[in-house]
């Protein structure tokens, strides 16, 4: 799978990781994965796309069913973080694309923010004032 994750259950934290071409089926299985694991409900994320070299299929169509599949299992009572780390413009400008369909989405409870550097993304995430 062209995305992997690891869990830090002592920071509550899923720290994802994209390479190579990735597509809209990829992106729906990470969702996928994730979501059915109940315990990671609440927990903070962070997707790396800094190693991905292709997009197969993403386009403005798909990341909204992308946010409207992910929105769905958003736990109001379990508010959370999800941060992208995006390096390329093009990465950069589709990931904040899709920060603004998730926002915009009555059902979405997760705070989202897109940076092109891990360490501006880490600090986002550490900050209790976001």
């Amino acid at each position: 799978m062209p995305i992997t994750y690891q869990v830090d259950h002592d920071h509550r934290l899923i720290a994802a990781e994209a390479s190579g071409a990735i597509g809209e089926r990829d992106m729906f299985a990470y969702q996928t994965d994730i979501n059915s694991h109940p315990a990671l409900t609440g927990y903070d994320e962070i997707l790396d796309v800094t190693r991905v070299d292709g997009l197969l299929d993403i386009n403005l169509h798909n990341l909204r069913k992308l946010a409207a599949f992910a929105a769905a299992s958003d736990v109001p009572d379990k508010l959370s973080k999800f941060v992208i780390v995006a390096p390329q413009d093009v990465y950069f400008g589709l990931s904040r694309m899709y920060e603004s369909f998730r926002e915009g989405l009555p059902r979405s409870h997760r705070k989202l923010a897109v940076f092109h550097s891990r360490a501006e993304a880490e600090g986002w995430l550490r900050d209790p004032a976001e």
